[in-house]
């Protein structure tokens, strides 16, 4: 590596350009989320049957999906939890195994016994993942508007239109009140009219629907004919016919009373002291969770407008804020070292030049972290960007190593030029940095080596630390002398001059001693 630096200067020169640009692109297009992608292996299936007992829904629901799922491959455990009407089951599988295989077998057991279950049994399959969590949430309150319209609203205006933001994966409507019909019957009236509570439950059983009946053709015409039997109002269930056989017409109205009441709710929301409505949103698995609340932020002031003026909707969890935070904390982290570094090398080395060497390659060094990190496919989130913040005092040290040794050989070599002195410098350094940076990447292999959930975030963490950590040993060996000789240039050049014009008044001073030799001897 005999004047490597000097050869290579232009060459260097430009892979620093190119690592700091690649660093803002790679910067602009990484992904950004609380947690790292992990997708646990663990299925959890839940199974909703209405209002059977508990005892009845271990028998016909609880230990048929347990069988089932047993069959599948690659299962380690089953855990279930059952409650009056619904029961939620865990399924583990091996951590080596593909989850989403492993659902779709799961799904593929389950529609084979589905019609073994009660009916109208729902069950619905969903892998462990940290995109199953809701990103954002808002209160809905509405003053002047009953629980009943303002779900209404939530479900059928604010729904469709936050759906419509791209990288939105589902908007689920928590709490509020849906609408329920109560027929009191008249059973003095229903004797006198051999009326029975089975034939009104037969009656409507039938209606409430929407049917095709085909097509009628007229000419070159063609229309489809449907049969709208839906019932929206309390005036259509009154006028419900239950007989008409030719003695006359018996309508609901007749032999019962109608009622229109709030449906039976198992969760409750309040906010602000006040029953109100949660809006959770719930991200794709691979969207960039900081423009996505930029994007549902600005799509919710366009909602407001078409909303009623007596609806407020407000924030109560936003998941985009812990993660502005975490970024804010490492470019704290990295301004204060960027400040303390540049405050040692002033103090402890007397050189400006050492301080800005330290102050251009501590970003290149982050650049190309960020570029690496890209390419593997990481995301922002606080297990990387708590191990760039903590990788930023390895990286400053590994910095301030070399420049001192830089400069150390400088004092104890003040004749020799720069481009000598890096070239002695680094090769004297380099056994002892790569033995440094050896011992520091080494602490990190027992925790790759776990298992677990713990394992899978401690895997990012470890991972991002050790890239931290090459790239700093590869920019402080090749890059930083670059730097340092960049930053040396127009220094050598006036040491040039100033070495031209010694040896220049040398040889005028030895012509005047030659000359005063001859007058000598000629006298």
């Amino acid at each position: 590596m005999n004047n490597f630096f000097v050869k290579h200067k232009n060459g260097l020169s430009a892979i620093i350009f190119l690592i700091i640009l690649g660093g803002f692109f790679a910067y602009s297009k990484m992904q950004t989320s609380l947690f790292p992608e992990i997708t646990f292996p663990k299925i959890k299936i839940i199974a909703d049957a209405g209002q059977q007992p508990i005892d009845k829904m271990m028998i016909t629901v609880t230990k048929p999906l347990e069988n089932a799922i047993k069959k599948v491959q690659d299962l380690k455990t089953v855990r279930s939890t059952t409650s009056r009407g619904s029961c939620e089951i865990s399924a583990f599988m091996d951590w080596k195994s593909d989850i989403d295989l492993s659902k779709t077998r799961v799904e593929e057991q389950i529609n084979q016994i589905k019609n073994n279950l009660p009916p109208d049994t729902q069950i619905s399959v969903e892998k462990m993942n940290p995109s199953i969590l809701p990103i954002i949430g808002y209160a809905i309150e509405g003053k002047g508007i009953s629980a009943i319209e303002l779900k209404k609203i939530a479900n059928y205006t604010i729904k469709p239109f936050l759906s419509q933001i791209d990288g939105v994966s589902e908007i689920r409507i928590i709490g509020g009140k849906e609408r329920e019909y109560w027929l009191s019957l008249d059973f003095t009236k229903m004797t006198a009219l051999g009326i029975t509570p089975d034939a009104i439950t037969q009656v409507l059983s039938q209606t409430n629907f929407i049917k095709s009946n085909g097509y009628l053709s007229d000419y070159r015409y063609l229309y489809l004919t449907i049969t709208d039997a839906q019932v929206d109002k309390k005036d259509e269930l009154e006028n419900l016919v239950i007989r008409n056989n030719g003695k006359g017409i018996v309508t609901v109205k007749d032999i019962a009373s109608v009622e229109i009441r709030e449906a039976k709710e198992y969760i409750k929301v309040n906010a602000n002291g006040k029953e109100s409505i949660l809006i959770a949103v719930l991200k794709q698995p691979n969207s960039n969770l900081i423009s996505l609340s930029e994007a549902i932020h600005d799509k919710l002031e366009a909602l407001k407008k078409i909303l009623p003026k007596n609806i407020k909707i407000t924030p109560f969890y936003e998941q985009a804020s812990f993660v502005n935070d975490a970024v804010k904390s490492v470019t704290d982290s990295l301004l204060i070292g960027l400040l303390l570094a540049i405050i040692v090398a002033v103090l402890f080395l007397k050189s400006v030049k050492a301080s800005a060497t330290i102050l251009i390659v501590i970003p290149v060094t982050l650049g190309l972290t960020l570029i690496v990190l890209y390419l593997t496919g990481q995301t922002f989130n606080i297990m990387t960007l708590g191990a760039i913040a903590a990788a930023l005092g390895l990286i400053i040290d590994d910095a301030i190593v070399v420049v001192e040794q830089i400069h150390r050989t400088h004092e104890e070599y003040p004749d020799e030029p720069t481009v000598s002195l890096l070239q002695k410098a680094i090769h004297y350094l380099f056994p002892a940095m790569v033995g440094s940076s050896i011992s520091t990447i080494v602490i990190f292999i027992p925790f790759v080596l776990m298992s677990g959930v713990a394992g899978s975030y401690f895997k990012v963490l470890t991972d991002t630390m050790i890239i931290t950590l090459v790239c700093s040993f590869f920019v402080t060996w090749l890059l930083l002398p670059v730097v340092y000789l960049l930053l040396s240039k127009k220094e050598n050049n006036s040491e040039v001059k100033k070495e031209i014009e010694i040896s220049d008044s040398r040889v005028t001073l030895q012509l005047n001693l030659i000359k005063l030799d001859k007058f000598r001897i000629s006298s």
